[in-house]
């Protein structure tokens, strides 16, 4: 449902002679379609409900990680934008105007203003299938999930979404990269999960991957490099961060499988 929900529509868009750059369209399209593919199996599949799904956040006992989820996009854009320094990809005065100056200081406001556009995928994707695809095993479950993830993202490349004409090779390149990016992700958000049993850091995190270090390189890089280069430089950001998780063992819990309530026995 997932897939099917995301990809037609996509296909139809592109179709139509739209294009997946416009962030409306985006919305309108996917965004909330994995949350709507676990609400119907939630209610009328496995009949499991909505406890415990993630749906509230107390702040009281899990600020620590709220604060984490919208500060770690800062430190992850610090090792890309580093990375590309040392490279040569980048100028080492960071000429940028005051604007963009302005907008990466706000990055973790931004975080939390986005995180509502990012709840649908948290809370299909990390809520309800990454704890249900290898119960126990949170390294192989969090990284199946991510892989699926990144998969859901291929037609992407195709229906316009970096705008204009991708090259066949750059669609693929792009699709190839969407995986570890996914996974990568996945490990993060995985952990804000399992520690706060809340979607909303995770949703959090998401923005800021997108409206933080995404936007952020382009801000400082400009527009000398690709698109599947600032991926590149992304993934390389986030790696120290989930190497940290899984050196320290905090790749996260993994609930059981809950099982469906038997209606019939209710009195």
């Amino acid at each position: 449902m997932a897939f099917a929900g995301a990809w037609v529509p996509w296909l139809g868009v592109h179709a139509a002679g739209g294009s997946l750059d416009d962030p409306l369209t985006q919305i309108l399209t996917a965004a909330f379609v994995p949350a709507l593919a676990a609400c119907v199996v939630r209610r009328w599949i496995t009949r499991q409900g909505f406890a415990n799904s993630g749906l509230r956040i107390d702040l009281r006992q899990v600020w620590r990680h709220v604060v984490m989820a919208v500060t770690l996009p800062w430190g992850a854009l610090a090792v890309a934008v580093s990375i590309a320094i040392t490279a040569g990809w980048s100028p080492a005065d960071l000429d940028m105007d005051g604007a963009s100056w302005l907008y990466l200081l706000a990055g973790p406001l931004m975080c939390v203003v986005m995180a509502p556009f990012f709840w649908g995928e948290e809370y299909g994707w990390t809520a309800y299938l990454r704890d249900r695809l290898v119960p126990g095993r949170p390294v192989a479950t969090t990284f199946l999930t991510g892989l699926i993830w990144g998969v859901w993202h291929w037609p992407l490349p195709w229906v316009g979404y970096f705008g204009g004409n991708t090259g066949v090779l750059d669609a693929v390149w792009a699709m190839l990269l969407w995986l570890p990016l996914s996974v990568l992700l996945e490990f993060i958000i995985g952990w804000l999960w399992s520690e706060t049993r809340s979607v909303w850091p995770g949703a959090m995190l998401h923005a800021g991957s997108n409206f933080v270090i995404s936007q952020g390189l382009h801000l400082v890089l400009g527009d000398a490099f690709g698109t599947n280069a600032l991926m590149l430089l992304l993934c390389a950001g986030l790696t120290p961060f989930v190497i940290a998780i899984i050196a320290s063992g905090h790749t996260g819990r993994v609930t059981s499988n809950q099982r469906p309530v038997d209606r019939s026995r209710r009195s």
